[in-house]
């Protein structure tokens, strides 16, 4: 972790960085990031869910991509600034930028690994298109959600790497279950 000239603590990671604006110390109730995924694949964070923390994302600037899995089924959305998801313990989910100068705020739970890196992530990782080790399914029935996330996420990917806007799948669904919007 490095510190940027706002002061903010930063993790660079194979996706992209993240700035920790608060969070960074064992004390803090609470975490705050600014994400910045790069573009289509490089910027693909692994299909994953957590044990204990939950998450909000708010898309400041630029465009995302982003998959979910809302009560058995697998949903995408572009993301623009003012929209957002909450993303609550458990709920599976990735994003990728699908413009070059996202930046997604993520106020969350405690995140202990971003206080202290001594500490395990609490990142469940069910796939990983940079190659990172993952963890097995919990069940059939995940396998088969999952295996259909990374088809959808290989489709999307290679129309982002084309310059073409990635299909969207199931958006209505998130409408009631955590999907929100700003308006100024």
């Amino acid at each position: 972790m490095s510190t940027d000239n706002a002061g903010a603590h930063v993790d660079n990671w194979v996706w992209g960085r993240e700035q920790i604006l608060w969070g960074f110390d064992p004390s803090h109730k609470y975490t705050f990031k600014i994400l910045e995924p790069k573009r289509g694949r490089a910027g693909c964070m692994s299909l994953q869910y957590h044990h204990e923390k939950s998450e909000s994302w708010l898309i400041l600037r630029g465009e995302l991509w982003a998959l979910f899995i809302v009560e058995g089924k697998v949903c995408t959305k572009i993301l623009r600034p003012g929209d957002g998801q909450n993303i609550l313990v458990g709920m599976v989910h990735r994003m990728a930028g699908l413009s070059d100068d996202v930046q997604v705020a993520e106020p969350s739970t405690p995140d202990k690994h971003a206080a202290d890196k001594t500490v395990p992530k609490d990142v469940v990782r069910l796939h990983c298109v940079h190659g990172r080790p993952c963890d097995a399914v919990r069940d059939g029935a995940q396998a088969a959600l999952v295996s259909q996330a990374i088809e959808i996420t290989e489709e999307a990917l290679r129309a982002i790497d084309a310059g073409q806007r990635p299909q969207e799948y199931n958006p209505e669904f998130l409408v009631g279950r955590g999907a929100f919007r700003i308006t100024h």
